[in-house]
């Protein structure tokens, strides 16, 4: 998984932001954000950083979309599978 996210974002072509949205709590999204930099190698300028009233009221809204709550679960709001599955494509054998 730590490849597919990497790759997923590292084709420019195809990179959108991955919104880690909390409820109050920033320090932490930030730690978040610094996880999804060094860990998976996402670029910062592809991670948004926002915060929402209620994490169960966030919409899907883009290719990957994480919510942080006050008390301290990360929801997975969206994930395009799809398009994740689609792009691993690549690596398949002939």
């Amino acid at each position: 998984m730590k490849f597919a996210i990497s790759f997923f974002f590292s084709i420019s072509a195809f990179a959108t932001p991955i919104n880690v949205l909390h409820e109050n709590i920033e320090e932490d999204a930030n730690i978040y954000k610094t996880i999804l930099e060094k860990d998976y190698f996402v670029p910062s300028e592809l991670i948004q950083i926002k915060q929402t009233r209620n994490c169960e009221e966030v919409k899907k809204k883009g290719k990957l979309d994480m919510c942080l709550k006050n008390n301290g679960d990360l929801i997975v709001v969206s994930v395009d599978r799809e398009f994740i599955n689609d792009s691993l494509k690549v690596f398949q054998a002939p």
